[in-house]
C-alpha cells in the first residue's frame, strides 16, 4: 500500500517537476512561464530541499491565488494559481494516485473513458493526448448510431471540480489502496487550495487549473464507468464529467438517467438537469458538432482564403450572437484583422465575455491597434470591473500596440485604477505591467506596491517587473532582499533572479531567506553556503500566536527531539484554520512533549513521564512555578476530554463528546501565549 515516504522520493518529484513543464494546457502554463525559467536555474536543489520538507512533515502548502473567468451565464469559474512548490508536491501526490488507479481503469481507457487518461511513469507527459480520446469518443459516437442506437442523452454533473466532497474523496483513495496518511494529507492539502480568499474552508472541491487535478476527479467519476450497468441496447461514453448515451429505445435511456442519478447521490453530486435532453438523433454529425474538432471549408486550403473566413464568421454570428462556440472560435483563430470584422467582434464581446480570450487574440495579431479598436479597448478598461481577468487580458492585449496619445489617456485610467492591495492577482499583473513599463509610479509607490500586495502571485510578478529605472540602487537592493525573505517561495526565486541580473548581493542575516530562494543564489554564485533550515515549529507558532512568541528559541527547548516536534507544530497551525477539534487534541500532544523539556530543564519539578499529562495536572509543583504553563496544560487537556477523537463520553459529566467549536480558538491562544512565554522565560 503506497504512503508518504514513496510519494516523497526524489525520483517521484522529479517526474513530477517534468510533466508540470510538459503540461500541454497553454493557459495555466502562460500564469507560470517565468516562475517555471527561474526555478529551473536550481531545481535539483529546491526540489531536494522541497523533499526534506515533505518527509519531516515540515512542509505547509499556500493558499492558492484565484483568478475567476467569466462563463456564458455570467457567473464565473474560479481558477487556481499554486505556487511552483505546491504544483510539484501536488503532482507528486497526483503520481501516486495515478499509479494505483491505473490497474483498476485502463480496460475503459477508449472504450468508455475517453478524457484524462494517464501515460505511463515513462511518458514524457502525463496525460495521454486529449485530441486522441476525442476523436474515439466521436468515433465510439459514430459507430453506436450506426447501430441502431438512436435515441441520446447527456447526463453533465453540476460544478463537478468545485462540488466534489473530500470524505467521498477520501473514502475512493482508500479503495484503490492509498493508505489513510496519504489520504488524509492530500485532502488537507485541498482543504487549503480550495479555500476562499476569506480562508473560508469548504472541505469539498479540487483546484481547477493544476495539471493533476484531472486525474483526481477520476478517482471519484470511474464510479460512475463500474456501475452504470450498461447493456448491448445502451452505449455508454464518458468525457470527463460529461457522459454521453445511445440506445435503442427512449425508455432504455431514461431507465439508465435514473440510474446515473442515483450514483450521482452516493457519492453526493448532482446531475444538471437541464441539459438532459432525450431525444432522437436526426444527424449524428450535428450532434457530435460541440465536441468535436470542426472542418471548415473557408481554412481547408494551404493558403486561407480571408474574404470566406470573414463570412463564415458573420454566418456563425447572426445578430451577434454565437451559438456553436467551438466552431466560431476554430474559425477565428485563422482570421486577419479586419475593420468590417473588428466591429462585430467587439459587439460579440459586449454580451459574452466568456469569449474574451480567442477575440483579444484576434486583436493582438495587429502590431499597431487601428484607433476605433484603441479607443474601445480604453474604455472598456475604465468601465465597470466585472470581471477582472477580462481586465487584465485588455491591458495585456493593450501593451506595445496603443497609439501615443490613447497611450497616454490610458496611463491616466490605469493611476487611477491603481490599487494593489484589493486588486486580484492577475490585475495586479497585468496593470502593474504597465505602470511600470510606462513609469507611471513613484519610487515610493513601487516600494509599497512590492511590500503591500496581498496575493504572493502578484508580488511575485511585479518583483519579476523590478528595473533600475524604477528605484535607486540603493532602494532597489532593499526591496530585492526583502522579496528573498518572502514566505512564498516564487516570491523569492524572482527576487533571486533579479539579484543576479543586478548584481545585488544578499544582505546579513542570511538566516531568514526562503530556501527556495536561496538555492537560487547559490546556483548563481551570489551565496557561498546556505544557513541551516529555518525552524518550523518558529514559523509556524508565530503564524498562530502572533510576534509575541517570535523570540522563543525553540530548538534550545526541543533539542534532539526538534524536527519530530516540528511535525506536530505544523499540523497544530494547519488544523486552527480547519479543524478546531483535531487542534486540541494536537496541541495536547505538543504540550506533553513541553512537559517532558520543562521537567528536564528544571529539576525541581521533579520526573514526567511522555503521555501522563493527566497525571501531572495535580503536580502542586508545576502548578507554583509555571502557573501559566500549567492552566494552558490543564484547559487544553481538559477541552481533549470533550472532543469526539478523544473518548465516548465525557467523563465529569457523563454527556457524549462532540467537535470542539472554533470559538474556543481565542481562549486557546491567549493561553498559549501566555503558557509558552512564561516557559521561555524561565529557560
Amino acid at each position: 500500500m503506497p504512503g508518504l515516504a514513496a510519494t516523497f522520493k526524489g525520483d517521484n518529484l522529479d517526474r513530477a517537476w517534468r510533466w508540470i513543464r510538459t503540461n500541454p494546457d497553454a493557459t495555466y502554463k502562460a500564469f507560470f512561464r517565468s516562475a517555471y525559467s527561474a526555478y529551473a536555474v536550481a531545481d535539483t536543489r529546491i526540489i531536494a530541499d522541497l523533499r526534506e520538507r515533505l518527509r519531516r512533515g515540515s512542509y505547509e502548502p499556500f493558499h492558492a491565488a484565484k483568478i475567476y473567468f467569466p462563463k456564458r451565464s455570467g457567473i464565473l469559474r474560479p481558477y487556481s494559481l499554486l505556487t511552483v512548490e505546491d504544483q510539484i508536491a501536488y503532482q507528486a501526490m497526483v503520481n501516486t494516485v495515478a499509479e494505483q488507479l491505473f490497474p483498476r481503469v485502463r480496460h475503459r481507457y477508449y472504450v468508455e473513458a475517453f478524457g484524462h487518461l494517464y501515460a505511463g511513469r515513462t511518458s514524457q507527459w502525463f496525460y495521454r493526448k486529449w485530441s486522441d480520446g476525442y476523436a474515439l469518443f466521436n468515433k465510439a459516437a459514430r459507430e453506436a448510431f450506426a447501430n441502431g442506437l438512436v435515441y441520446t442523452a447527456s447526463f453533465d454533473l453540476t460544478a463537478f471540480y468545485d462540488s466534489l466532497d473530500h470524505g467521498v474523496l477520501q473514502y475512493f483513495l482508500r479503495k484503490i489502496g492509498c493508505d489513510r496518511d496519504f489520504a488524509d494529507t492530500l485532502v488537507r492539502w485541498l482543504s487549503i487550495w480550495t479555500a476562499t480568499d476569506r480562508r473560508i474552508y469548504h472541505h469539498h472541491g479540487i483546484p481547477q487549473g493544476p495539471l493533476g487535478s484531472g486525474l483526481v476527479a477520476e478517482v471519484v467519476l470511474q464510479y460512475f464507468d463500474q456501475h452504470h450497468r450498461g447493456s448491448p441496447r445502451v452505449r455508454y461514453l464518458r468525457y470527463v464529467d460529461d457522459i454521453r448515451m445511445f440506445a435503442k429505445t427512449e425508455n432504455e435511456l431514461r431507465s439508465m438517467i435514473v440510474h446515473l442519478d442515483k450514483l450521482s447521490k452516493d457519492v453526493g453530486l448532482f446531475p444538471q438537469s437541464s441539459k438532459i435532453d432525450i431525444h432522437r438523433v436526426q444527424s449524428i454529425a450535428e450532434e457530435l458538432k460541440t465536441i468535436s474538432t470542426p472542418s471548415e471549408a473557408a481554412v481547408r486550403s494551404r493558403v486561407v482564403d480571408q474574404s470566406r473566413v470573414q463570412k463564415r464568421l458573420i454566418q456563425l454570428s447572426p445578430r451577434h450572437a454565437v451559438a456553436d462556440v467551438t466552431r466560431f472560435k476554430y474559425v477565428l483563430a485563422y482570421a486577419a484583422p479586419s475593420a468590417k470584422l473588428n466591429e462585430r467582434l467587439w459587439r460579440i464581446l459586449e454580451s459574452r465575455p466568456d469569449l474574451y480570450a480567442s477575440i483579444l487574440r484576434y486583436f493582438e495579431k495587429y502590431l499597431t491597434l487601428p484607433a476605433r479598436a484603441g479607443t474601445r479597448i480604453i474604455e472598456l478598461i475604465k468601465g465597470p470591473q466585472l470581471y477582472p481577468a477580462v481586465t487584465a487580458a485588455l491591458v495585456y492585449t493593450a501593451c506595445g500596440r496603443l497609439r501615443p496619445g490613447q497611450a497616454t489617456i490610458l496611463d491616466r485610467v490605469i493611476k487611477k485604477q491603481w490599487g494593489p492591495v484589493n486588486m486580484r492577482a492577475d490585475l495586479v499583473a497585468a496593470l502593474g505591467r504597465w505602470a511600470f513599463e510606462r513609469r507611471l509610479l513613484t519610487a515610493g509607490q513601487v516600494e509599497y506596491a512590492i511590500r503591500a500586495t496581498k496575493d504572493w502571485y502578484g508580488r511575485g510578478q511585479l518583483v519579476r517587473l523590478l528595473e533600475p529605472a524604477l528605484l535607486t540602487p540603493a532602494k532597489l537592493g532593499l526591496a530585492l532582499n526583502e522579496r528573498l525573505r518572502d514566505n512564498a517561495a516564487d516570491v523569492s526565486v524572482f527576487a533571486a533572479a533579479q539579484c543576479a541580473s543586478y548584481g545585488i548581493v544578499p544582505s546579513r542575516p542570511l538566516a531568514g531567506i526562503n530556501r527556495a530562494g536561496g538555492h537560487t543564489l547559490r546556483e548563481l554564485h551570489l551565496l557561498g553556503r546556505l544557513p541551516a533550515a529555518p525552524c518550523q515549529i518558529h514559523s509556524n507558532m508565530v503564524r498562530l500566536l502572533g510576534k509575541s512568541v517570535a523570540t522563543i528559541d525553540w530548538r534550545a527547548i526541543f533539542g534532539p527531539d526538534h524536527d519530530e516536534i516540528e511535525r506536530i507544530a505544523t499540523w497544530c497551525r494547519a488544523y486552527a484554520d480547519t479543524d478546531a477539534t483535531a487542534f486540541v487534541n494536537t496541541v495536547d500532544v505538543f504540550n506533553d512533549w513541553l512537559l517532558v523539556k520543562v521537567h528536564g530543564h528544571d529539576p525541581a519539578l521533579g520526573g514526567y513521564q511522555l503521555g501522563n499529562v493527566g497525571g501531572i495536572l495535580s503536580s502542586i509543583k508545576l502548578k507554583v512555578r509555571y502557573p501559566k504553563f500549567h492552566a494552558l496544560v490543564s484547559a487544553i487537556h481538559s477541552k481533549r476530554l470533550e472532543s469526539l477523537l478523544s473518548h465516548a463520553r465525557v467523563k465529569s459529566t457523563g454527556r457524549p463528546t462532540g467537535p470542539i467549536k472554533f470559538s474556543y480558538l481565542r481562549v486557546a491562544r491567549r493561553l498559549m501565549v501566555a503558557g509558552l512565554t512564561e516557559v521561555w522565560a524561565k529557560w
